[in-house]
């Protein structure tokens, strides 16, 4: 019934846990596609020393997350598929709180969920999702934050089509990818209460990811504004909630200079797009 992909790079530290949580679901009738992204450290032996039928193991050299969660579609034949990134896990009931939503509701496409975000097993915040039903595009397009939180949806994969990930993009391709699929099949959305994914933040480079931010933000721009189903009013509210994220990112590092000049690539963006 249900598909779940994961790409893994380098994830000896937190794959075995990741396992556990997918084994331990209540809901029996998985797949699961890892795709080892070439990993260099022990990520591939403890992966082929998984013998549940249910797993299916990719091994690819590094392309990046976005090309692994591609093979993970490719080869998925759930009737839902989700996503699961090798460092965080699922909560028992995740699988089976959201397909038993899609199965009550035939009229939603892809669902939402709660999500705990952790660090070093401390609780920092809960992420309560929108439970509004109905057309998602524009509040996507809009950063509602409340109808996306990352790669936990689950979706109908009839929906899905030809749809697949971005390589050029290092963050927020996730959200490029749904909000193109909002887009061209017109996805209607849902969510539960159920807390279905425990986030796991890791340390970064603070300049690299506000980097990558900044780019994959500009990506989300450059894209909406060709939508033509995508409003006037939608796509200046969107405008302005990237605005004010990377400014406030490149100021809580200090580069007040960047964040001026995150403003200007702004303003191009949607001059030679729009």
């Amino acid at each position: 019934m249900i598909s779940i992909i994961t790409p893994v790079y380098n994830g000896e530290r937190f794959i075995r846990e990741a396992v556990s949580s997918v084994e331990a679901q209540t809901c029996e009738n998985w797949e699961w596609i890892i795709v080892n992204d070439g990993s260099t450290d022990g990520t591939a032996e403890i992966l082929e020393c998984l013998d549940d039928p249910r797993i299916q193991v990719v091994h690819q050299q590094n392309l990046g997350v976005s090309a692994a969660r591609n093979v993970g579609l490719d080869l998925a034949k759930g009737k839902y598929i989700t996503f699961l990134d090798a460092d965080d896990l699922l909560p028992a009931n995740a699988l089976s709180a959201r397909a038993d939503f899609l199965d009550a509701f035939p009229d939603v496409d892809i669902v939402n969920a709660g999500v705990h975000v952790t660090s070093d097993g401390k609780l920092l915040r809960r992420y309560k999702p929108d439970l509004k039903k109905g057309p998602l595009l524009e509040r996507l397009a809009r950063l509602e934050p409340g109808v996306f939180f990352g790669v936990l949806y689950m979706i109908r994969r009839e929906k899905l089509g030809d749809h697949r990930f971005s390589r050029d993009l290092s963050h927020s391709e996730d959200l490029v990818f749904f909000l193109t699929l909002a887009h061209d099949a017109g996805l209607n959305y849902g969510a539960i209460r159920d807390t279905v994914y425990e986030y796991r933040l890791q340390e970064n480079s603070a300049m690299s990811d506000v980097d990558g931010l900044e780019s994959g933000y500009l990506g989300l721009i450059r894209l909406s504004v060709n939508m033509p189903r995508i409003s006037d009013s939608c796509l200046t509210t969107q405008r302005q909630r990237v605005q004010r994220i990377l400014f406030r990112s490149w100021l809580r590092i200090f580069r007040p200079d960047r964040a001026l000049l995150a403003l200007y690539k702004i303003r191009r963006a949607c001059v030679n797009q729009g």
